[in-house]
């Protein structure tokens, strides 16, 4: 490790925080005392851990390469040797459809599934360049919404706690706030809203009402979906 390095990353205290006057308190002085020393640890065991990580990099840099060296050898000194005596005289009897295969196995339909195999990539990234410009155009469409300013986060705490908003409750009306809300719908309360009978059990008006909140959800849906983007 470099000097310079070690200089950069394990700086002294700067000369005006040496020249800084010393507190006249004795457990105060004992303090800053025993935070410097403090520092001091932590750079020299710094240094030292770098020094360490290097040394400990190189060797295993050595071995790696050693080992590697050692590889390529034993390859070349296989490849290079002669034919073992046993093959040799033992090869002439050896019926030559029983001799090992190396051009490799038979593939009759490596070009069609090859092809395949460009088609299904060349949908996949269709598919995922579609869902990158979705969510951008939704993004997009969503950023009107966005706080990036803070007064527009002024204006959307100021709504969301102004009492005389339509986010609590009053005479008249439920308040909008989620704490207004009560539990989540169940599974069968949203269907008992979706169907015709829904006036049995939560009443015409509001049954009706579910109705067309959902029927209105499916047309902003299918009219995204003719459109191509958000609304």
């Amino acid at each position: 490790v470099s000097p310079s390095y070690l200089a950069n990353t394990t700086p002294r205290p700067s000369p005006h925080r040496l020249a800084a006057p010393k507190p006249t308190d004795p457990s105060a002085r004992r303090h800053v005392e025993w935070k410097a020393r403090l520092a001091e640890d932590r750079r020299r065991n710094l240094r030292e851990s770098l020094r360490e990580l290097k040394v400990r990099k190189e060797r295993t840099d050595r071995w790696v390469a050693a080992r590697s060296t050692a590889k390529q050898e034993e390859r070349e000194g296989l490849l290079s040797s002669p034919t073992p005596a046993h093959e040799k005289f033992t090869s002439p009897s050896v019926i030559q459809s029983s001799l090992p295969q190396r051009s490799g196995l038979p593939d009759p339909d490596r070009e069609a599934r090859i092809e395949q195999k460009k088609a299904n990539y060349a949908r996949h990234a269709a598919m995922k360049q579609a869902e990158r410009k979705n969510a951008l155009h939704t993004l997009y469409m969503n950023a009107r919404d966005f706080i990036v300013t803070e007064e527009k986060l002024s204006e959307a705490v100021e709504k969301a706690f102004d009492p005389t908003s339509e986010q609590f409750d009053n005479e008249s009306r439920k308040g909008l706030n989620v704490w207004n809300l009560g539990f989540p719908e169940s599974v069968r309360e949203m269907l008992e809203k979706a169907s015709k009978e829904a006036g049995t059990r939560v009443g015409a008006l509001e049954g009706m009402a579910g109705y067309g909140k959902i029927t209105g959800e499916r047309m902003r849906r299918l009219g995204e979906e003719l459109t191509g983007g958000k609304m």
